[in-house]
């Protein structure tokens, strides 16, 4: 009942051979290329022209956010952005 199994498989040893190395490159490189077109789509999409409603009258339909907040002391007007997003400018005289 002791005796050695003859056919049992043995596993072979782990190698890193060449088309392992061809899919990590591929895999990264896939990677790397879909976090790359989901940043160009944000940047796109926050300097994509937007329609703004300032007033109940007045909708301004070109508006591009500003890079930056105002200074503290410019006079602002504030607005609503097609998405819901509050959205400012310097007031007019």
């Amino acid at each position: 009942m002791n005796g050695k199994i003859l056919n049992s498989p043995i596993r072979p040893p782990k190698t890193l051979k060449p088309h392992h190395i061809r899919h990590m490159i591929s895999g990264t490189m896939a990677f790397v290329l879909g976090v790359a077109a989901n940043e160009a789509l944000l940047y796109l999409r926050r300097h994509w022209p937007r329609q703004v409603r300032w007033t109940g009258t007045e909708i301004q339909r070109d508006y591009s956010l500003p890079g930056a907040l105002p200074l503290t002391n410019v006079q602002v007007e504030m607005g609503i952005a097609e998405d819901g997003t509050v959205v400012w400018r310097p007031r007019k005289d």
